[in-house]
């Protein structure tokens, strides 16, 4: 199933390793450092980077070889609590 997160974007719901809201990227240097270096590696997919609520992590695994991975950043203005309750609803149809 596919999850909605804001600005005509969505993402395979199997793919998704976390979301997080904004304000624990904020205050975890850790988790900071992770999120920017992602961004700095060309990482973060197009989304509403304007009003950030949410960072979403993605892992896309390779059909041909399994043992490649393609990682992704996606950036929602939908909190993270919202986010969770979509896939809930995913989870129970």
């Amino acid at each position: 199933m596919f999850l909605h997160i804001g600005g005509n974007i969505t993402i395979l719901e199997k793919d998704i390793v976390a979301i997080i809201d904004e304000r624990s990227v904020n205050s975890s240097k850790i988790t900071k450092e992770f999120i920017n270096n992602m961004v700095e590696n060309g990482l973060l997919y197009d989304g509403d980077v304007n009003n950030i609520k949410t960072y979403i992590i993605t892992c896309v695994k390779n059909e041909s070889r399994k043992d490649i991975r393609q990682y992704g950043l996606y950036a929602s203005s939908i909190s993270s609590k919202t986010l969770f309750k979509r896939t809930k609803d995913i989870e129970t149809r």
